[in-house]
């Protein structure tokens, strides 16, 4: 915790049960970084190929509509939280997240403020339709936060925090590329926090899970990773065909949650997603 004083004490992580939920999630993050997400094309384009502005723009913008509705997911999560210690402790990221008390240091102003010197308006922003795999990414930890356990959605609040850091150096890159006078402040202030934001996620897993959650987790962690795989895709296929202002604005019909996708509604990709490995009969995903 970077802000508050932390509610929890030495007692509280030595259980045996915090000590086995940390435990088995550890294995679950080492695990879920063989997924093809951190390995993706899209994590190399910069190298390989400058992108066009037009590109960048489509990208950063598109960027938004996930950072946009986190807050309003996290305060959500904040009122699920099991006992006034848990809240407590939540808190303090969302105080980082909100600003600190200042609005125009909250996540979501400093980004409009980056997308604002590459000729980006909050309206235009805001009025952008979200791509499709924007929007599995943002329906899903909505569901998880409203339907799942606590202790499950703090797991993918743990994984958000991981998998977002590894693409920083990419959206720098490619804005600093095409826009050499890009503000930066959002990613100095954002990347380097959200390993401790993952940390303390894990913190409350450790906390309020049982492992009767566990099989959920690793369920959540695999739909979670593949979402965001696609949204990969979907970057390079706009980049490959030209089309960013037809796909920013194609809308698609509401899709129904399940854990595993119907290949009919996958959206084409660069690289074929890989098939999900089947699960045992504990329920968890084989190692890698």
């Amino acid at each position: 915790m970077e802000h508050f004083k932390s509610p929890f004490g030495t007692s509280d992580f030595a259980s045996a049960r915090a000590i086995e939920n940390r435990r088995f999630f550890d294995e679950v993050l080492d695990r879920a970084r063989t997924h093809r997400y951190f390995s993706h094309p899209f994590m190399s384009c910069v190298d390989r190929t400058p992108p066009s502005r037009e590109h960048v723009v489509f990208v950063l913008t598109s960027v938004y509509q996930l950072v946009s509705p986190f807050t309003a997911l996290l305060c959500s999560l904040g009122g699920r939280a099991p006992n006034l210690r848990s809240r407590f402790a939540l808190m303090d990221n969302i105080y980082e997240e909100m600003g600190c008390g200042d609005l125009d240091a909250a996540h979501p102003s400093l980004y409009l403020k980056m997308l604002a010197s590459i000729g980006v308006t909050e309206e235009a922003a805001e009025s952008m339709p979200a791509l499709p795999a924007i929007r599995r990414i943002n329906d899903h930890l909505r569901e998880v936060i409203d339907r799942r356990h606590f202790s499950v959605a703090c797991a993918m609040l743990a994984l958000a925090e991981t998998v977002i850091p590894p693409t920083f150096p990419v959206f720098v890159a490619m804005a600093q590329s095409a826009f050499p006078d890009v503000d930066m402040t959002f990613f100095d202030r954002h990347g380097p926090r959200d390993e401790g934001h993952s940390d303390d996620a894990s913190m409350l897993f450790g906390i309020n899970a049982d492992s009767a959650h566990f099989a959920t987790v690793e369920a959540e962690v695999q739909r979670a990773l593949d979402y965001r795989t696609e949204l990969f895709d979907e970057w390079m296929l706009a980049a490959t065909r030209g089309t960013f202002h037809t796909q920013a604005t194609v809308s698609e019909r509401p899709r129904r949650h399940r854990s595993v996708r119907p290949a009919s509604v996958r959206p084409p990709s660069v690289h074929p997603a890989s098939v999900r490995p089947a699960a045992n009969h504990h329920g968890a995903l084989p190692r890698r």
